[in-house]
């Protein structure tokens, strides 16, 4: 093995090894953390909405704009629409955080149902921050080397957001609200709606 090759593996692990270190430490201070009611969350919520959002990455849409609009305009209609679908993911993961929060400051409660709808909801957010992180990186991709001057037909496979959206964030996100409202029902049938006008 040469010694540039070693440098780059020893590197690596260090890294790895910091990252699992980190994760520890953070985990354990979640575990510390205190009790965060839900109506301390429900006001930091920012509304998301669903159908706008499917409507933005629709590739129909597109492509009748691509088709009606000269190409300038298009490229400013479509750099406006990733926009707005950045902000609306940036939205989905900053909810799934906070709802993180109220998921680990309910998985010590004395109330199993409660601690096994805390912990549904802690994974429901995972996978929604997993998601936006992916979709908000496809989308820098798109901006930063101008897809949308491409057919959708000669795209590469990891610019094709819309797939990526419908079949897996929209689904998570709509999983992360279920969970978060069954969480909510059991502790305060008062914050239901309040929480799914939030989200």
């Amino acid at each position: 093995m040469s010694p540039y090759l070693f440098a780059i593996w020893i590197a690596l692990s260090s890294c790895i090894l910091l990252l699992f270190f980190y994760a520890a430490i953070v985990n354990l201070r979640r575990r510390q953390a205190p009790e965060i009611g839900l109506e301390e969350v429900i006001p930091f919520l920012l509304p998301v909405n669903i159908e706008a959002l499917s409507q933005l990455l629709d590739r129909t849409r597109e492509e009748y704009s691509r088709h009606t609009f000269s190409r300038e305009e298009f490229q400013k209609l479509h750099d406006k629409r990733l926009r707005l679908a950045g902000e609306y993911l940036r939205r989905m993961s900053y909810n799934a955080a906070l709802l993180q929060r109220v998921g680990y400051s309910q998985l010590n409660s004395n109330n199993p149902l409660v601690a096994e709808q805390a912990q549904a909801l802690i994974d429901a957010g995972v996978h929604v921050r997993l998601y936006t992180f992916m979709g908000m990186f496809v989308l820098y991709v798109r901006r930063i080397f101008r897809l949308y001057a491409l057919p959708f037909a000669f795209q590469p496979r990891s610019s094709r957001l819309p797939e990526l959206m419908r079949g897996n964030l929209i689904p998570a996100y709509e999983s992360l609200r279920y969970k978060a409202e069954s969480l909510t029902t059991i502790r305060n049938t008062g914050f239901h709606d309040a929480l799914a006008q939030g989200l």
